[in-house]
């Protein structure tokens, strides 16, 4: 835990001009027997503080929605709601592939499953009773990666060519130490993690590190 801020800022905030606009970016830690446990951040131009979200769940979609509706709640001055937000969640069981989890804001903070009701498009809120509703759908691990639904893929065949694409297959294929690097955090690890849902059904099960803090930067060499 002491090493999140260094991965919350992998870079010198003095330094590092502003963001034109929010941005959504993952970090990896691994333990001594490999399992990855997920950063899911969201920095706002300008900020000195950055929302993260650690769990061993690859639910990028999921989180990044999650990390805007707290971001959201705290430019509103809504603290305690927030706080309330999080707490629940903390207390819910991870629902399985496929299944939606119902969020209403106003009156308190309730999590319940939704039946009949559509997930709203990406970005959007549906309103119910008064109330901002917003859907979670528990994505399939399991299941092949598409687009648009992956956000990752989607990032990877907007910014990379298709030679490149090609290239970077056939290095992960060959078990290669592979760097990608990119101007903006967002487009960097979702690049890293397509490249990984890339070789589905298999598995990349060499150390993977999305974002490369300068304390880490021998493992460049």
């Amino acid at each position: 835990m002491q090493m999140v801020p260094k991965f919350c800022f992998p870079f010198d905030v003095e330094r590092e001009p502003p963001s034109p606009a929010v941005q959504h970016f993952t970090f990896a830690l691994t333990d001594l027997a490999g399992n990855r446990r997920f950063g899911f951040c969201r920095l706002r131009a300008g900020a000195q503080s950055c929302l993260c979200i650690l769990s061993h769940l690859p639910w990028f979609e999921v989180f990044y929605k999650l990390l805007n509706t707290v971001g959201d709640l705290l430019a509103q001055d809504q603290v305690s709601e927030a706080e309330e937000l999080l707490l629940n969640l903390l207390q819910q069981p991870p629902p399985g592939p496929q299944v939606s989890r119902g969020l209403e804001l106003g009156g308190g903070v309730t999590i319940s499953g939704v039946h009949g009701i559509l997930p709203p498009a990406p970005g959007n809120s549906r309103l119910v009773s008064g109330n901002r509703l917003s859907c979670f759908v528990a994505p399939d691990s399991g299941s092949l990666p598409s687009i648009p639904e992956n956000r990752n893929l989607t990032e990877l065949v907007v910014a990379v060519t298709d030679e490149n694409i090609v290239g970077l297959f056939a290095a992960l294929l060959a078990e290669r130490r592979v760097l990608l690097t990119a101007s903006k955090l967002s487009t960097l690890t979702s690049c890293v993690h397509a490249s990984c849902a890339l070789l589905y059904p298999m598995r990349w099960e060499h150390v993977l590190i999305p974002t490369l803090p300068p304390h880490l930067l021998d493992y460049c060499w």
